[in-house]
């Protein structure tokens, strides 16, 4: 069975994502709207229906999260890992056409709170199955307990909130026609209190849903990123956030309960990798700051970085932390770091007040 309150509790079991094994990405309408701040108004207005990945590129993607997996594993954590997606395969609902994507970012399509598994709605169009390359490893740990998917989406244009993320909103008065959506990568677990970071009428209707099945637990809805939560901030360990340096005010939109924690902001050092030509319309999905805060920790004082993620490095050293590096580049062109590629199944942690 599934176990996992919080970011920090001492890991014993994961999943490590893997990448696609073939150049094509898909680039939908439904791409576009979850990477628009991103990829930039001007890829945003002019990208067609798909785009290219450098074959070499992925291959090196994927050498370093098999190493991801024998660091981990390395450490006394079982490691899981999802079945490899190796060609295009299409296929058709009633109200659109896409290719299956890869479970590469494991976090972002499925929620692990409490001792429940649930598979969280998606509005990206190509992940609408990415989650059925992981049932071999949900069969095993749940047995078939405590496992929730998420009603399907018809994904149209009417049903999706196409306003850009900071667009003011009335969130007391959701239009009936658009359905819910919401990434697992947007709930940052603290025990009993979950912060979530929503930025579309879909999303406050996914997020909705996900609370109705824990009652005991206090949700704190914030704002702050187009995105997903885990490129902004994270908990270390009770007490202690990290924060990506790009937010240096968001203490001011943090819960009451958790402004009294410590912030340490990483210096603003990108190792700036050329992307020159790893893409065929140079195209990065996420910024290589979000990237690099974006750790996993092993318990409360051990924490998984990217090798080059030198701010980062440096300033959890200072703070007391064992840090574990190696290398996971182009997360920016792969929208996923080491948080965002992994997916905690069972810590040692509790459903507690940690604040």
């Amino acid at each position: 069975m599934v176990n996992s309150h919080t970011s920090f509790g001492k890991l014993k079991e994961v999943v490590v994502g893997v990448e696609l094994d073939f150049p094509k990405r898909l680039s939908d309408l439904t791409f576009k709207l979850f990477y628009r701040e991103a990829i930039g108004e001007a890829i945003y207005e002019t990208i067609t229906d798909e785009y290219y990945v450098n074959q070499e590129l992925i291959n090196q993607r994927n050498t370093e999260l098999n190493n991801l997996a024998t660091l981990i594993e390395s450490k006394g954590v079982v490691v899981h890992r999802p079945d490899m997606l190796d060609k295009i395969t299409p296929f058709t609902t009633p109200t659109f056409k896409s290719e299956v994507s890869s479970a590469s970012n494991v976090r972002d399509v499925t929620l692990i709170y409490g001792n429940t598994l649930i598979e969280t709605p998606t509005y990206v169009r190509n992940r609408y199955f990415e989650n059925m390359a992981l049932y071999n490893v949900y069969n095993k740990v749940t047995g078939g307990k405590n496992w929730i998917k998420a009603p399907n989406g018809i994904l149209t244009k009417d049903t999706i909130d196409m306003e850009k993320w900071h667009a003011k909103r009335d969130w007391d008065n959701i239009p009936d026609n658009f359905e819910m959506a919401i990434d697992g990568a947007n709930f940052l677990r603290i025990g009993s209190d979950v912060i979530v970071n929503i930025n579309s009428y879909n999303q406050w209707k996914g997020y909705e849903w996900i609370k109705s099945f824990y009652p005991d637990t206090t949700f704190h809805v914030i704002h702050v990123a187009d995105n997903h939560i885990d490129g902004v901030i994270i908990a270390l360990k009770p007490g202690v956030f990290m924060v990506n340096p790009a937010y240096p005010n968001i203490k001011d939109v943090m819960p009451d309960k958790f402004k009294n924690w410590t912030y340490i902001y990483p210096a603003d050092l990108t190792h700036n990798l050329d992307t020159k030509g790893m893409t065929n319309i140079d195209i990065q999905l996420a910024s290589s700051r979000g990237m690099d805060v974006n750790v996993l920790s092993l318990d409360e004082n051990t924490v998984v970085t990217n090798e080059l993620a030198y701010g980062v490095n440096d300033i959890l050293d200072k703070n007391g932390f064992d840090v574990v590096t190696t290398a996971l580049n182009h997360g920016e062109i792969f929208a996923g770091g080491i948080h965002c590629s992994t997916l905690d199944l069972i810590r040692d942690d509790e459903m507690i007040s940690y604040a």
